[in-house]
């Protein structure tokens, strides 16, 4: 069969392609063979007559031979930007059947393996030429047999049958029906294979990335140890496009350990040419030093592959890189590489038999629903991916990187000269990136030092969290070994604290656990206080001379109680350090200690509401009140569980931690770290009420903003329930207020309508 084309005569092209493209034909029989074409085919390429024996030679390399076949045959396109050329996949079963996928050409002599010897580059322009007199361009998306997704004018846009789009060729071609049943049990799958939500959508994110994110920037890094699935999803895409889904080794790709490059990393390198994604699945760690490489792999930089005994080929690269790994994946902490990394945090401790369903779904279906729920997450959720997901883990952390964990979680900072550990000046810069971590200069005892803080806390929260987990458990053996538990309420006598010998006022209080005008009234000859007023609730508040040690029940879970704390630092109730008093348990769970102060601490004492973050409050001399025993509120009774013949005096240990904890006036708080272990300075944060936190250790208010949609009504609660029970402290808590619904993105107007209304529902109308 003759084939007629005029091919163009371009500066400095290649000669006798005419004759070379209409010359060749397919044969039956393969007696002059020279090619077989991408149907199995065996192909004769027309030569001319060489020297006097009669021997004909090439007109010019077999394989620009091969590429003008498969142009000749619709197999080489241009993509829609005119310039990059593709060429049609074929399976690599032996059956000789075209896929419905195309890759890009980063060069004719790669592509087609022209030897360095016989490459004349003006043949890629020669087919860029001819390909463009051809009416289909190579669309850059996926299509399915029904539906293909394509960004037009940068826009995601979902093109149906109808669409004279729809008939062009896809760079992704999927012999199945998009089925939105099929995606969402793929997404089930995903959902089942991490750890959250966000992690679930980025992995899903993941598949359609190549050819649906609107600029190439994204590089995923897949987080977990081995047997959790990873290697399930990337064999699927290997199996369904095993020229475009490429295994790669990352160390090699990116340079080495020092990002050096070099002749392996080139050859790695060409793994990338025509690639969609590009995957290492068990990476060793990334390091700081190989940024370079793999930002110029991220967003598509021009890179240098070479073969043996081939020519070295520029090219831009279009895969996707995924990183499966439990090694630290190490990246600068600029916002530019926020914004080029995605993190998938896998689920580990999966059994092999978990998998069984997910093998049986990825056999009957391959990697098509993968696809599918890809193309719907990117349809229905923008462009953005979550950024909140965290990887790291405590076990990659070395005895340097340790020690800078375990001083920040103690006191804020480190003072990395006097780290222990001595390491090189990159493999410390590793480390500080590696956990979020910036150089801040600090004053330490009148001198002016370079510490490191937290800059990134997302980095830093995995060894955080895993510090206070390590925390929690030297607390709470400490608290199972050496707390009392707490009484159990005895349910057939509930004396007042004054029948015992405390001295103090009793007034009316709300269900609320508000005691309306109480100054006013214990002020007031008229107002008899010496009584218990007839309603379900009042309040206790005590003379000159005494004390009511508060309690609370801690607020978030791990943290200590403030009956912990008085055990642990005081001695076990029931001691001499911790004398048996009148006790009574609130319906919270906390604890009400009445006692009487040793003249030391007569007029002293600060009526204190979690000093230093400690969950411990002090209500004393006619300065603030607590709801007695034998009242009942919304929230439910008070109860007395311990009754001793008389109201005992504070114990010199009870006095010494409250002067050391800021309870006292003109005593200054001790530092509890300067002789302590780094074991018994976690313990001590932890009774502190703050937990290894960072900061400044003081604890105080949860002052975090709070989201649109619920800012006025949460702000109101928390500002009126912390005047409710610590009224003494209300010009704090307007400040607090203040601060935290700025934060919140409320302006004065609201806030100051939020605080009156408080006011008029605890104070009858006292503003």
């Amino acid at each position: 069969m003759s084939y007629r084309h005029d091919c163009s005569i371009i500066p400095d092209g290649p000669k006798d392609v005419q004759t070379v493209l209409v010359g060749m034909q397919a044969q039956q029989h393969a007696g002059a063979h020279t090619f077989y074409d991408r149907l199995g085919r065996s192909i004769l390429i027309p030569r001319r007559n060489g020297d006097k024996k009669g021997v004909k030679i090439a007109y010019f390399d077999d394989g620009y031979a091969k590429a003008l076949w498969d142009y000749r045959n619709g197999d080489m396109l241009l993509g829609d930007d005119n310039q990059t050329l593709y060429v049609r996949d074929v399976d690599q079963t032996g059956n000789n059947r075209l896929l419905n996928t195309w890759h890009e050409i980063g060069s004719l002599e790669n592509e087609y393996h022209v030897p360095k010897g016989h490459a004349y580059q003006p043949w890629n322009q020669q087919l860029r030429v001819e390909c463009a007199k051809l009416p289909h361009r190579v669309k850059h998306g996926i299509k399915f047999t029904n539906k293909a997704f394509l960004r037009v004018n940068g826009r995601l846009t979902v093109i149906t049958p109808e669409n004279t789009m729809f008939g062009q060729p896809y760079e992704i071609g999927v012999d199945h029906e998009y089925e939105s049943g099929l995606a969402k049990q793929a997404v089930a799958f995903l959902r089942d294979l991490t750890v959250d939500e966000h992690s679930a959508r980025n992995l899903a994110r993941m598949f359609a990335t190549p050819v649906l994110e609107p600029y190439k920037h994204l590089t995923y890094v897949m987080y977990g140890d081995g047997g959790n699935g990873k290697g399930i999803l990337l064999g699927a895409l290997k199996n369904a496009y095993p020229g475009m889904a490429v295994s790669v080794d990352a160390q090699r790709l990116l340079g080495g350990r020092k990002g050096s490059g070099g002749f392996g990393t080139e050859q790695e390198t060409g793994k990338l040419i025509g690639a969609l994604w590009a995957f290492d699945e068990d990476a060793d760690t990334i390091s700081i030093e190989q940024m370079t490489l793999l930002k110029k792999i991220s967003t598509g930089d021009t890179l240098i592959a070479r073969r043996i005994q081939e020519n070295s080929v520029s090219f831009t690269p279009k895969a996707t890189f995924i990183i499966a790994t439990n090694n630290p994946v190490i990246t600068t902490m600029t916002s530019a590489s926020a914004r080029r990394f995605v993190y998938v945090r896998m689920r580990d401790g999966r059994k092999p038999e978990e998998f069984k369903p997910l093998l049986d779904f990825r056999a009957q279906h391959g990697v098509a629903p993968f696809l599918m729920a890809s193309c719907m997450l990117w349809a229905t959720d923008g462009d953005e991916p979550y950024r909140d997901v965290m990887i790291g883990d405590e076990h990659d952390l070395t005895q340097h990187e340790q020690w800078i964990v375990d001083r920040i979680c103690e006191q804020g900072y480190a003072v990395s000269k006097d780290n222990p550990y001595r390491v090189s000046a990159g493999d410390h810069q590793n480390s500080v990136s590696k956990l979020g971590l910036q150089s801040k200069v600090k004053k330490l005892n009148g001198t002016v030092v370079r510490v490191l803080v937290v800059m990134d806390e997302q980095r830093f929260t995995p060894y955080r969290q895993a510090a206070e987990r390590d925390y929690a458990d030297a607390l709470n053996q400490a608290i199972g070994e050496e707390v009392p538990p707490i009484p159990e309420p005895i349910d057939d006598i509930t004396p007042l604290p004054s029948e015992i010998g405390f001295s103090c006022a009793y007034v009316e209080a709300d269900s609320r656990k508000v005691a309306r005008n109480w100054k006013k009234q214990l002020e007031d000859p008229n107002t008899l206080t010496t009584r218990r007023p007839h309603t379900p609730a009042y309040a206790v508040i005590p003379d000159n001379g005494y004390v009511i040690l508060d309690m609370d029940m801690p607020k978030t879970d791990g943290q200590p109680s403030g009956w912990d704390v008085l055990n642990l630092q005081t001695g076990p109730y029931g001691s001499p350090a911790f004398p048996r008093t009148y006790l009574v348990r609130t319906p919270s769970g906390g604890v009400h200690a009445y006692y009487r102060l040793p003249e030391r601490l007569h007029g002293r004492l600060k009526n204190r509401v979690h000093a230093s973050g400690i969950p411990v409050d002090i209500r004393c001399e006619r300065k603030g009140y607590v709801i007695g025993a034998g009242s009942h509120i919304d929230a439910g009774d008070y109860r007395v569980i311990d009754l001793p013949d008389r109201i005992p005096e504070l114990s010199s240990q009870q006095v010494e931690w409250l002067e050391g904890n800021g309870y006292v006036d003109g005593v200054p708080v001790q530092d509890p770290w300067a002789q302590a272990t780094p074991d018994a300075r976690r313990v001590l944060n932890l009774l502190n009420g703050h937990g290894p936190r960072g900061g400044d250790g003081k604890g105080g208010p949860d002052m975090t903003p709070i989201p649109e949609g619920s800012r006025n009504q949460t702000l109101h609660d928390w500002a009126y329930g912390r005047l409710a029970n610590h009224p003494d402290n209300r010009e704090q808590i307007e400040r607090d207020l203040y601060q935290r619904g700025h934060a919140s993105g409320l302006k004065d107007d609201e806030l100051r309508t939020i605080w009156q209304s408080i006011l008029r529902h605890l104070t009858g109308g006292d503003a």
